[in-house]
């Protein structure tokens, strides 16, 4: 059976924190309503943002308002997301009306900006209860102490209420009390249409938080979260089965159900859905993202009652937190402090947005000349779309590919890693500044192929940041360049990444003994592996620094956003947020709700496979020079990747262009174009500039960032612009002599490359400085 379907019999309903457009116009919300029993959504700034932003799914309707004269960016968005309300609610109905009112609900929210003003909140929930006009739809009131009078208000007008940001027991314990009081109101003005609510309570970053406050390897990590929410379900259990509460009972009130929000696994060393399987109870809702709605339906165990097990245990250790120095009421009110800015951040970024998207209505939407394969990308797209190839994709249905699904089930976590890593960052940042205060100066990283080419992208695209640390990035076993590493990096300056996803490679392990053998002191190592390796129970041993755990279900040349990726990007100050923010926009533009014909992946993938098929397997990447490193990632992620079973494809890079009649018919180029913004965010990347200068980059004060994301600073929006050609390529470059290493210059790519292959390659554009070892560093200078 389902589980999502047994959680159902277990008298727990799911919702969805996620809507947009696409999936309810294509189909897919429907599917989940019929399919898993989908109960309910849950809609925010932030998915709204990236949907619009990096999808067509508004580009007509933002079009049509501003024909007819709405320019105005906050009420095209009123527009359009009521709009979308209320397209959800209708396929909700028919669910809320043979429950009784009890189900099928969508939430819309009130804007951060107001939630420390009562009377604000109540004026503008009332107007936009009325708007919407679907009795099943809640507005959603942040848990402030502000926000406590306005549930009750808002109950008492008969509005149905979800309370967001829950964190404490106590506040927890306020919004029942208002949700109750506004019932008594509203039935003592002999009004018996009485509304519902649900409390939702947040988990999985209540863990994050307090987990950084216990020592490595307590047993409390990963514990608190759901003991805290056991501790309210208790104090649900308690509230709605009062004398109280009989009496609201009597004349048809519901419960307020508690729901559990921000149930997405952020540390990859737990289990994906643990904050699901834990906490089945009756009479609850569980809101997750698609991802794990995914995960759970594929893996997830069902135990009736879960959230009831063990509550002295979890009251127990609740208890223990202060003898730990874990102050955990002044956590709960700094994540609702926080994530109030959080969303205040993602509203005004989606209203700049949508100032972008009014611009750009007018824009020509031509991106490709394909000449003779049209049709055929066409039917290959048209295939597609009947097979669910995307949706497939993103559940991970190794069927698509072959029936066994060995390295495909468990290879596709790059999908949503940037949602868990996302809230990673405060403490990725935090441990570079500290790296950098405790006077370490340069980074190297030891890893092969794919652990090292994501990291050499960043750092040559954005530096490294004032006061950051360098970063060498050693995938070479070359004894002339070990050797030259060793002699020229002052040891107590320097920290070694040692990166292994299986941690026994051997390549990897030999520069971890070469380097522990000359500096056998653990604050200067750090070591990135999945879990449960032999590096990892090394590195906890030899008491490393930090030892990162990735999740296990990415390989290395896809872990670009994993850990892999982000410790080095964080120790070189690069824009963590920005890159993660940037790809979440991206991934809503390839979401299954997305028509598979307006898909960018879907299409430029069908384009390269149709290309490729007619003879066009010859795919020339055209990068601006500010992220030509890109190219040398991309270069092994396609060839490494297609060159399976026979098949492949010739990815070139780096190559400088010809007239188009110097090429023949085995060629597809693609152009990466930066657009005005990412141009500025990037384009300093070595035009103008001294190498071996530090540029000043580093990381920025919270209001500066907070800016920067409102507007969208520093993405890589990329268009793909496929041309082909029709005559052969020019000549390859004149060989070098096998064996014979190019050597390291004044503004040469800096990573340590062991002897130059026969068939040398142009070297790599972008800031190389960056990662080259300094004269002025040498031992003994």
């Amino acid at each position: 059976m389902n589980p999502l379907l047994e959680l159902r019999e277990a008298g727990q309903s799911v919702w969805l924190d996620f809507l947009r457009r696409g999936l309810i116009t294509g189909g897919g919300l429907e599917r989940l309503i019929e399919e898993d029993g989908l109960s309910g959504v849950t809609s925010n700034p932030s998915i709204f943002r990236k949907a619009i932003s990096g999808s067509t799914d508004y580009d007509q309707p933002v079009r049509a308002l501003a024909e007819k004269g709405t320019t105005d960016p906050r009420a095209i968005f009123y527009d359009l997301a009521l709009e979308d309300v209320q397209m959800a609610a209708d396929l909700f109905r028919p669910q809320f009306d043979r429950s009784g009112g009890a189900k099928g609900f969508v939430s819309f929210e009130l804007e951060a900006a107001i939630a420390h003003d009562t009377e604000a909140s109540i004026t503008k929930a009332k107007e936009l209860f009325a708007r919407i006009d679907r009795p099943n739809v809640m507005i959603k009131v942040p848990g402030t102490a502000e926000g406590v009078p306005t549930v009750e208000a808002l109950t008492a007008e008969g509005i149905n209420v979800n309370i967001t940001l829950l964190f404490s027991v106590e506040r927890y314990e306020e919004v029942a009390g208002a949700y109750i009081a506004g019932l008594e109101r509203r039935l003592a003005d002999g009004r018996t249409d009485l509304p519902a609510s649900v409390a939702s309570f947040f988990v999985s970053r209540v863990d994050s938080a307090v987990d950084e406050k216990l020592p490595e390897g307590s047993p409390l990590r990963g514990q608190i979260a759901i003991a805290n929410a056991k501790k309210a379900y208790q104090r649900f259990l308690d509230i709605f089965t009062s004398d109280r509460w009989q009496k609201l009972a009597a004349a048809g009130a519901r419960v307020q159900q508690p729901l559990w929000a921000s149930t997405s696994t952020k540390n990859p060393a737990y289990r994906d859905v643990m904050y699901i399987e834990e906490l089945v109870g009756a009479d609850t809702v569980n809101t997750v993202p698609e991802a794990t709605l995914n995960a759970f339906r594929d893996h997830g165990v069902v135990r009736p009652a879960a959230v009831t097990e063990h509550v002295e245990g979890a009251l127990a250790m609740l208890d223990e937190l202060p003898s730990l120095g874990v102050d955990l009421d002044a956590i709960t009110a700094e994540l609702l402090d926080k994530g109030l800015e959080a969303f205040d951040e993602d509203f005004a970024a989606l209203i700049g947005t949508i100032e972008e998207k009014i611009k750009a209505s007018g824009a020509s939407d031509v991106r490709a000349s394909l000449g003779g394969l049209d049709g055929a990308i066409d039917a290959r797209i048209g295939a597609a779309g009947k097979e669910r190839a995307v949706a497939r994709i993103w559940r991970r249905d190794h069927t698509l590919w072959k029936p066994d699904p060995t390295e495909i089930t468990d290879r596709l976590g790059w999908l949503t890693v940037m949602d868990t890593m996302i809230e990673q960052v405060p403490d990725l940042e935090s441990f570079a500044k500290k790296a950098a205060s405790d006077g370490l100066r340069t980074a190297v990283l030891c890893g092969m192929g794919g652990s090292s080419l994501a990291p050499e992208v960043f750092a040559r695209t954005f530096g490294a940041a004032d006061g950051a640390l360098e970063l060498v990035v050693l995938d070479t076993t070359h004894p002339a360049a070990v050797a030259r590493v060793t002699e020229e990096l002052p040891p107590d300056e320097t920290m070694y990444v040692i990166a292994s996803k299986s941690g026994t490679t051997l390549e990897t392990n030999s520069h971890m003994e070469h380097f522990w053998a000359r500096t056998p002191d653990g604050s200067h190592f750090v070591a990135i592996t999945d879990p449960g390796t032999p590096l990892e129970k090394l590195a906890r041993e030899r008491s490393f620094r930090r030892v990162f755990l990735n999740p296990p279900d990415i390989g290395g040349r896809y872990s670009a956003l994993s850990l892999f990726g982000l410790v080095p990007a964080a120790l070189i100050g690069a824009p963590l947020l920005e890159l993660l923010d940037a790809a979440q926009e991206m991934a809503c533009a390839c979401d299954p709700a997305v028509p598979v014909e307006e898909n960018p992946g879907a299409w430029l993938g069908a384009a390269i496979g149709e290309a490729a098929r007619a003879g066009r397997d010859k795919l020339t990447i055209v990068l601006p020079e500010a992220i030509a490193s890109f190219g040398d990632w991309v270069e092994q992620l396609i060839a490494e990747s297609t060159g399976k079973n026979g098949k492949g494809l010739i990815p070139i890079v780096g190559e400088p262009l010809g007239r188009p009649d110097a090429y023949g018919q085995d060629r597809l180029f693609v152009y990466l174009r930066l657009d005005d913004r990412a141009e500025r965010g990037v384009g300093e990347a070595g035009d103008g500039r001294d190498p071996g200068r530090r540029h000043d980059r580093g990381p920025r004060p919270r209001r500066r960032r907070s800016a920067a994301r409102a507007r969208r600073a520093r993405r890589l929006h990329r268009a793909a612009s496929v041309r082909r050609s029709d005559r052969r390529s020019p000549r390859r470059p004149a060989a070098r002599a096998p064996g014979v290493a190019r050597p390291l210059r004044r503004g040469d790519d800096a990573r340590v490359r062991a002897a130059v292959p026969a068939l040398d390659r142009p070297a790599p554009q972008g800031r190389a400085e960056q990662r080259r070892v300094h004269p002025a560093r040498r031992r003994g200078a």
